[in-house]
């Protein structure tokens, strides 16, 4: 404190120093950082984002930085997201006056008391505003997609979005204004010139500055961005009136937000068109808009309380999560209003015992292997056995899914469609999965002669646009309380949340062709017109597998009968239409049996399921991100079948990230650093440890496979210093990183290999 009031003492005595250290702005600054570290943390946030030091890896400052509009950077889409910049700016300064305009009461007697305080409350936005456009600027030059003069352009429509919000919310409060003419009728001071001193009308100096001795104590103010005037003394004013013209402001900040906030909500009723479809950074700060307005009316309303009505609120908030009230994540198509499906291990050891539902899939399943070998036997060589394929895809967002479905896309068109023809089975996790049963459901339409080809890559720009928007949105809008619409889906009511936003924004993407049921692919599968595909979303209640198909598959859940080991077994993958059987597990939209496997934190949410207890799942990835175990445990199946019929298997990993990387360095830690790294290395280290597991089950299954089974690997050039992110939204350069990754020679000798042994 004695520092402290040293160098309060050495400004006093410097004049310029002490117009500065006493001017309303820098007090304001001084006061932000004493008082008001919750509107900090908002700015700490946006700071770390667009300086890309937050959540870098999962590509969110490219959000901010590249934003997309209708799936391309353009003016507009610049100009949303200043505009939307612009409301947080002006969020900012309404909460800042809430909490401080008491503490200057100066204000008051001048003309457009809340003007006059944004006028003078910039430094903060300023800043923000400048290395925003340094770093626009810098990312733009790196993505190496427009000219530098196109790039300046961007970053004027950015800061032209911020000014048009800026007018529009300055005219409000123009045509709002309360100060002490309008509400008294007393005439304002004449202004104090900060060079001379002198009042500007009479030339006398110094009449009645500020003299007051108070904590925030003021010398200094902007009547203008251009102009400095000196301070004058309220002491004449009866305190009631100050008060009373900063409440009527007060007010009026207070209507304005309540006008933002539900036209927030109304905004979440359209967001179906596409024309409110804005970039995921846009309405990330429509959404932090919204809080920061929300604890500001609070304050308001409660003041010294507001910190304790605010916990109270979130409390309440927690308690009613539990309720279908608020809580949203559902599967579309499943019956939610009849009896619960019993999950209990009385359940588990009950179908474990099924015999003769073993029997019926294996029968059904070589039946389908059987018409999958006459359609892969050569006429003109009838006596050479075909290769059975599986195909393996991991998890990772927008990049797994734009990889997946490329490299089966091309390697397929080399084989003029035998590499999809020999597959028997695709299994893997999240994006993967979501490229992989694109390209699959295009494979039958081509079958059926609904389109010419599948090969156009118009198919890859469709499956490579971005899924993010539309979730921001829907969050940003209506979700950060409860979901505001539904749907009625066989008299079974639905919320229109993120979830709803992620199918729908998936199916517009890719021409609703993914627009079915689980059952519809149940004739295909069959038939061997297509491969199976097997889902796999983990349980979050205890970790096992959902397994998801519409043939029926218990022999890759039930255990495996053992003549040489005496143990207690363990339940662990879970067949889901057969548990959900009464729920229309069957009638399960495609697109959410995809997102089961394709979960994303806070993103596309878990879901849960009607069941006792009521379970929810997360993520394939979680327990097998690249479906290895399921191949496995489909080979030791058919071990027999497979070594009589074929000529051998090949499975195709693809990767998103190379399966053997170098070994992390161990640089000096922080304390943080070294308290958070145990939790880090182990999340971080989650698909090494399946990696190495499954390399120990690889090796064993050489004692009990009967077939040759051969290994090949596609992987995405990921690398740590040339990251793509593991997002629903990717940029013209990672896609362009994404392609070219198949020209790498690994992979070019990869898909060789397949050309070879498929041949």
């Amino acid at each position: 404190m004695k520092f402290i009031n040293s160098i309060s003492t050495s400004i006093k005595k410097n004049h310029t120093f002490r117009r500065i250290f006493y001017s309303f702005t820098f007090r304001l600054v001084l006061l932000d950082i004493k008082k008001n570290i919750p509107l900090l943390f908002f700015w700490a946030f946006f700071f770390a984002m667009v300086t890309e030091n937050l959540a870098n890896s999962y590509g969110v400052p490219f959000l901010f930085l590249g934003p997309e509009y209708y799936n391309e950077l353009s003016f507009l889409s610049y100009f949303i997201v200043g505009f939307s910049c612009g409301g947080f700016i002006m969020a900012y300064h309404i909460s800042s006056f809430i909490r401080n305009a008491d503490r200057f009461p100066f204000i008051a007697s001048l003309r457009f008391p809340f003007i006059k305080y944004c006028l003078n409350n910039f430094v903060i936005p300023m800043i923000f505003l400048i290395v925003y456009c340094v770093k626009i600027y810098f990312f733009l030059k790196a993505e190496d997609y427009l000219s530098t003069g196109n790039i300046l352009l961007m970053i004027l429509a950015f800061l032209s979005g911020i000014t048009f919000f800026l007018i529009l919310t300055f005219s409000y409060f123009y045509g709002a204004n309360t100060d002490i003419l309008k509400l008294f009728g007393i005439q304002y001071k004449t202004e104090i010139s900060y060079k001379t001193g002198r009042s500007r009308i009479t030339g006398e100096r110094n009449p009645n500055l500020i003299t007051e001795s108070r904590d925030w104590y003021v010398e200094t103010y902007f009547t203008t961005p251009t102009q400095i005037r000196l301070v004058r003394s309220v002491l004449h004013y009866k305190k009631e009136m100050l008060k009373e013209v900063i409440a009527k402001n007060n007010h009026s900040a207070f209507v304005f937000q309540m006008i933002s906030i539900f036209s927030l909500m109304i905004l979440g009723f359209l967001s179906e068109i596409k024309i409110f479809e804005i970039p995921a950074g846009a309405s990330i700060f429509l959404l932090l808009t919204t809080f920061m307005m929300v604890f500001s009316s609070i304050y308001r309303w409660f003041s010294g309380w507001s910190t304790f009505i605010f916990l109270l609120l979130f409390l309440l908030f927690n308690y009613l999560y539990k309720f279908d009230l608020l809580a949203t994540d559902k599967a579309y198509g499943v019956n939610y209003n009849t009896v619960k499906a019993d999950y209990s291990l009385k359940h588990f050891a009950k179908n474990d015992l099924r015999k003769d539902l073993f029997d019926k899939d294996i029968k059904n399943t070589i039946a389908i292997l059987n018409k999958w070998k006459i359609k892969n036997t050569s006429l003109t060589q009838p006596l050479k056995k075909p290769k059975l394929v599986f195909i393996n895809t991991s998890g990772g967002g927008l990049r797994s899914s734009l990889w997946t479905f490329y490299t089966l896309q091309y390697t397929d068109s080399l084989l003029n469609g035998k590499l999809l023809s020999q597959t028997q089975l695709i299994t893997g996790s999240s994006g993967g999965m979501v490229g992989a049963a694109y390209l699959r459901e295009l494979y039958l339409r081509k079958k059926h002669s609904q389109i010419k080809s599948y090969y156009s890559s118009s198919y890859l720009t469709n499956i490579s646009k971005d899924l993010l928007n539309p979730i921001a949105f829907k969050i940003a809008t209506s979700e950060w309380f409860f979901a505001l619409q539904h749907i009625t889906i066989d008299n079974n009511k639905f919320p229109k949340d993120r979830a709803y936003a992620f199918e729908q924004g998936l199916e517009k993407n890719i021409g609703n062709v993914l627009d079915k049921r689980l059952c519809d692919y149940k004739t295909p599968e069959a038939n061997s017109e297509i491969p199976m595909m097997v889902l796999t979303p983990s349980i979050v209640n205890d970790g096992r597998k959902l397994m998801i198909s519409p043939q029926g598959i218990s022999y890759l859940t039930q255990n495996v009968r053992t003549s040489n080991i005496i143990y207690k077994e363990l339940y662990d993958n879970v067949e889901y239409a057969r548990l959900f059987e009464k729920q229309s597990a069957s009638k399960t939209y495609f697109t959410s049996a995809l997102r089961m496997s394709a979960t994303f934190p806070y993103i596309s949410p878990s879901l849960s399921l009607p069941s006792e207890p009521v379970i929810e799942v997360i993520d394939a990835g979680y327990r097998d991100n690249y479906g290895l175990e399921t191949s496995l445990s489909f080979i030791y199946a058919f071990n027999d079948w497979i070594a009589e019929n074929t000529s051998g298997i090949v499975i195709i990993q693809i990767r998103d990230k190379h399966k053997i990387s170098p070994v992390d360095e161990n640089p000096p830690q922080t304390f943080m650093e070294a308290l958070s790294r145990p939790m880090g290395s182990f999340y971080g280290n989650l698909f090494n440890v399946q990696d190495f597991n499954q390399n120990k089950q690889v090796q064993m299954a050489d004692k009990w496979c009967k077939s040759k089974i051969e290994f090949i690997d596609l992987q995405l050039h990921n690398e740590a210093n040339d990251h793509i992110s593991l997002n629903w939204h990717l940029t013209n350069k990672e896609k362009k990183k994404v392609l070219a990754s198949i020209s790498f020679d690994e992979n070019k000798k990869a898909i060789e290999r397949i050309v070879e042994l498929l041949k």
